[in-house]
């Protein structure tokens, strides 16, 4: 129940490709991307081509996401996010990372963050976009091996329940 409430107002999961996430849900379209690989212990998957997307279940509304996600690309591949307003409508909000950390070997963290107040929240789950400019059409791959996400809302006070029980 207290996982439910998100009492403490913030909601961290992660997505490593090795096991499935109740949270963070697969990628697709399956023709963008490719079988899940797995070297070293450490699991990922090949994104062939874009947009790619996947969901974020979550309990409730929240007021901010913050995503991190681990990829291998090369320097000239740009790897952005999205968030949908309205999927019916293709209306998103798209951000290049704010914040790009080098792990080397090629691999890197991006990270962004998105205001959730006017965005689409439909069966639980907020809808995003990876968006791969550079690779659509160049036969060239980009592999991801793990999305974090940070939900976060006010947290559920005493004084807040007896508000919504007025």
């Amino acid at each position: 129940m207290a996982q439910d409430l998100v009492v403490g107002g913030r909601l961290a999961a992660s997505y490593d490709f090795c096991a499935p996430s109740p949270l963070v849900l697969t990628l697709a379209p399956k023709a963008r991307i490719s079988e899940i690989k797995k070297t070293a212990g450490d699991c990922y998957q090949g994104l062939t081509d874009s947009p790619v997307y996947f969901d974020v279940r979550l309990p409730r509304q929240f007021k901010t996401i913050q995503v991190s996600i681990k990829y291998r690309a090369t320097a000239e591949e740009k790897v952005q996010l999205a968030v949908f307003y309205n999927k019916d409508d293709w209306r998103f909000e798209t951000k290049d990372f704010g914040l790009i950390q080098d792990l080397g070997n090629g691999w890197k963290v991006g990270e962004a963050s998105f205001d959730l107040a006017d965005k689409r929240f439909a069966y639980q789950k907020y809808q995003l976009m990876i968006s791969l400019p550079e690779i659509r059409g160049s036969g060239r791959e980009v592999d991801i091996s793990e999305i974090k996400i940070l939900a976060t809302r006010e947290p559920l006070t005493w004084q807040r329940i007896w508000q919504r029980l007025k």
